[in-house]
């Protein structure tokens, strides 16, 4: 058997794609697999946000996380 990965960016279409692709001929099972997010990924998404601290000394920062 062989394996077709589609990679999909907007999931509100998902369950829709889902059912054209196993309407194809041949088509045996389709399965859904979401994707998670790395370390990284969410770091970048923190940064864009503006979820950064600042601070001079670590406890400094601690505090800052604190409040």
């Amino acid at each position: 058997m062989t394996q077709l990965t589609v990679s999909i960016q907007d999931i509100s279409m998902l369950d829709q794609i889902r059912q054209a692709i196993s309407l194809l001929r041949g088509v045996t099972s389709v399965t859904m697999k979401r994707q998670t997010k790395t370390g990284m990924d969410r770091a970048i998404e923190d940064i864009k946000k503006g979820r950064v601290y600042e601070a001079d000394s670590v406890e400094n920062l601690i505090k800052q996380c604190k409040a």
